[in-house]
């Protein structure tokens, strides 16, 4: 299929030799004769090989295909013509039928001269005319008369041969006959040969109409290159033509030969004196998917399927039935009022998705108003790239960003949507939402979603979300494999509504999720619900999730609930926190929380995670609660740097805090970790009738020493050890001592994009005490620590999120 044609970008003008015909019946010898004593012949004189491609078809359209001829040196010896010269076809069906020279036939000299070429399915004549042109003729396939045009391809000339069809559009009720063809609506050949010759393009036509006619265009082409594949917008007019046709068509290629994808398509008009106005529509056998272009200088009147040709508004595509493997783009750094809607008629084939994405210079901005941006009901299989998606402002609009939603029965999941490279700003709701919600069916949702590298700011209620139907006696989710990767979420203000606002990302209702390498940051601070509060990345009802190399500062909360960093919330399984980066929040660093109604929590670990200066308002480094008659169970927070200063704002923190709501006690162990608190903030704080397990940890405080645990207050670590606490087997454990971190309470905002091992403010200085004096725990412990160390060569573990590789004496492993 066509790849590139020529490189030129600017308009040129191009000779087309237009060819509707029966074409050429297979003559007679005595007509074959006449033809080649009144056409000039010659040989190729330079005595090289020769090779030939064209196109080929049948009289009644049952066949067609593209044709190479090889002719080898010297072909004016028949010995070696019967030998090495071929030609063979090649149906668009990709049969292959071949016919070997079998005779020559020379007349005055050996430059005149014809050879016949035949085999049992196949049969045709070849010679030059005085240009050295070729002229194929006698062309027989099957026993049916047919056609072979063909050209010389070089190196420096290719030659570009494209199989097809068209249909005539206002054929329907024609009943014209024409050397006995019909005219209707049926589908007829339409072959095209492209060759280039002193870098201009030649485009001849075969095509199947029931009479010839040969005709000149004059036709203007302009290329651009989008995404890889070269679009050129080809049109004729009346012109130098011979007869009234007019044609149009655009051709597709891959630009660097990466791939096959190469098509012609389009129209044409022909007003013929004895047949009136035929119309067609044309397509090639192999053919690219479909792109629709839209600028803000186009016209929805146009084809819309170049950049040279592209549709003005988003409502025309609204308009349009987009089928999978189609491309949408929108022209880069213009704006494009409205809302694109694409429902269960688009796209929906995960295989072959709908890309939408920008095309030229920046990203295209769709500017939504008081809608949505982007609306997918019901469908997946679609791709959004490189766009700006704007609402009206977030105080005015009244939905969201970009917005998917499942409501099908049948716990009907939907596969495959991408949404990366693009920013969304300007909205109430959320910037980013992947949404179902069907009572009967529970389950119905998305799968294989990733949303990656997106800026998503200036929105009221949340950055980045999921949702499904909640039921606390449901078995399953809504939603499977959701990634965001890499996306920068700020400025999510929240406001007055009867529940919390100003998230950043918040993934429900998914099993199997990851939220990795992102950035929340100044959000949270318009949210008044005062029963809770906005996090900056959390998960709930969740199974199977997991929250890494994350950083979130600057959260707030106008009710002083909640306003922290992360988050494993109400019934939510099997997750993990681990390598993310808290600190300068109103709420948690790190909170874990079982909501009355919520399904079971269980089995949440929190690891190789730091905290600096949270809880400025509420809560502490670590918070957990539980409201939940079932309550949460096999809680593991080991290897954590917890650092905390007490503000006036929140005389109540504390590095390990629990709420007083319903008991918190089954399993719930604390291992390993740094516990550091200065300016009055307690090391604990648990209440009466809670519990927790703790082994290997370091306290350290430059205040009076205090924990809070079970209703009694400990001063010592020696007095804490009463509890039970840092001691197994009979062996005290667990340090109170400064464990010699670099530059406590200094590591300050790392910022979006940069790697977190940056933060060397709580590394381990040498000689810290918290080196090879952690215990080993019968855990995973992860691969690798909060600075990339991998965990495989210590014998001994450090306590904190910083693994120093210098372990010399073994310990056992903690037990209660």
């Amino acid at each position: 299929m066509p790849k590139k044609i020529t490189p030129k970008i600017l308009l040129q003008f191009l000779k087309i030799t237009f060819c509707f015909s029966l074409f050429l019946s297979c003559s007679t010898d005595e007509t074959l004769e006449t033809i080649a004593e009144n056409t000039p012949q010659k040989t190729n004189n330079t005595g090289k090989a020769l090779y030939y491609k064209g196109v080929f078809a049948t009289a009644n359209s049952q066949f067609r295909g593209v044709f190479d001829l090889n002719l080898p040196e010297g072909m004016q010896d028949l010995n070696k013509l019967n030998s090495s010269a071929t030609g063979k076809i090649k149906l668009h069906t990709g049969e292959v039928f071949e016919a070997m020279a079998t005779e020559m036939r020379s007349k005055a000299s050996e430059s005149d001269f014809k050879v016949f070429f035949d085999s049992e399915d196949l049969q045709f004549t070849f010679m030059l005319d005085e240009n050295d042109q070729p002229l194929i003729q006698d062309v027989v396939y099957k026993n049916q008369q047919g056609a072979i045009v063909a050209a010389e391809e070089t190196e420096e000339n290719p030659v570009t041969p494209v199989t097809g069809t068209y249909k005539c559009t206002n054929c329907e009720n024609q009943n014209t006959d024409v050397n006995g063809i019909a005219l209707n609506n049926n589908e007829r050949t339409f072959n095209m040969l492209l060759t280039t010759r002193d870098g201009g393009t030649s485009l001849t036509i075969q095509t199947i109409v029931g009479m010839l006619v040969n005709t000149e265009l004059l036709v203007n082409e302009t290329c651009n290159t989008v995404d890889g594949i070269t679009y050129c917008t080809i049109k004729g007019g009346e012109g130098l033509t011979r007869e009234p046709l007019t044609w149009t068509g655009v051709h597709k290629y891959s630009e660097d030969g990466s791939n096959d994808c190469g098509s012609i398509s389009g129209t044409f008009q022909y007003d013929s004196a004895e047949l009136g106005a035929i119309k067609g529509e044309f397509q090639s056998d192999n053919s690219c998917p479909t792109s629709y272009f839209v600028s803000p200088a186009g016209n929805d009147e146009n084809t819309g399927l170049s950049p040279q040709d592209a549709w003005r508004s988003i409502n025309k595509l609204n308009n349009t039935t987009i089928l999978p493997d189609t491309k949408i783009f929108l022209e880069g750094n213009q704006d494009h009022e409205g809302n694109l809607y694409l429902d269960s008629k688009d796209a929906n084939d995960p295989a072959r998705p709908v890309i939408i994405s920008s095309y030229g210079n920046g990203k295209a901005r769709i500017k939504a108003g008081l809608e949505y941006g982007i609306y997918a009901y019901n469908t997946s299989g679609i791709k959004i790239n490189n766009l700006i998606v704007a609402g009206s402002g977030m105080e005015s609009n009244q939905n969201s960003g970009i917005y998917f939603y499942n409501d099908l029965p049948g716990n009907t999941k939907l596969g495959f949507v991408e949404i990366t490279n693009s920013e969304v700003h300007g909205f109430r709701d959320n910037g980013i939402v992947i949404g179902a919600w069907n009572a009967n069916s529970k389950n119905s949702g998305f799968k294989d979603v990733l949303i990656e590298n997106n800026k998503v700011y200036n929105i009221l209620d949340n950055g980045i979300q999921s949702f499904g139907y909640f039921s606390s006696t449901k078995t399953g989710y809504a939603h499977s494999n959701i990634i965001v990767r890499n996306c920068e979420v700020f400025n999510i203000k929240g406001y007055s509504k009867n529940q919390h606002s100003g998230n950043g990302i918040l993934l429900s209702d998914v099993q199997n999720s990851v939220i990795e390498y992102s950035t929340v940051y100044n959000s949270g601070s318009g949210n008044t619900f005062t029963q809770g509060g906005p996090v900056g990345i959390w998960y709930w009802d969740a199974d199977q999730v997991t929250i890494q190399f994350n950083e979130v500062y600057g959260m707030g909360s106008a009710s002083n609930k909640d306003g922290g960093g992360f988050d494993m919330d109400g019934g939510v399984t099997n997750g993990i926190m681990q390598y993310n980066y808290s600190h300068d929040n109103d709420g948690a660093g790190y909170l874990i929380g079982q909501f009355t109604g919520a399904r079971p929590m269980q089995n949440i670990i929190v690891r190789y995670n730091i905290s600096e200066n949270d809880a400025a308002t509420n809560g502490g480094s670590v918070y957990l609660f539980n409201g939940a008659n079932v309550a949460m169970k096999d809680i593991y927070v080991y290897n954590n740097t917890f650092y905390i200063k007490e503000q006036s704002s929140n005389k109540a923190s504390a590095a390990v805090k629990y709420i007083t709501w319903k008991p918190v006690k089954d399993n719930i162990n604390f291992y390993n970790n740094i516990l550091f608190a200065e300016n009055g903030a307690d090391l604990i704080n648990i209440p009466a009738g809670y519990k927790g397990y703790f082994a290997g940890n370091i306290y350290h405080t430059t205040d009076t020493f205090s924990i809070n645990y079970d209703g009694k207050v400990y001063n010592s670590l020696e007095d804490f050890r009463t509890s039970g606490n840092e001691i197994y087997k009979n062996t005290a454990v667990g340090l109170q001592e400064d464990p010699l971190l670099s530059s406590p309470g200094n590591g300050g905002i790392i910022g979006f994009g940069k790697s977190l091992p940056n933060l060397t403010a709580y590394k381990l200085k040498s000689g810290s005490p918290a080196i090879d004096s952690g215990i080993l725990i019968d855990l995973d412990l992860g691969e690798i620590d909060f600075y990339g160390t991998a965990l495989t060569n210590y014998v001994e573990p450090d306590i904190g999120a910083h693994e120093e590789v210098t372990s010399k004496r073994s310990q056992p492993v903690a037990t209660k």
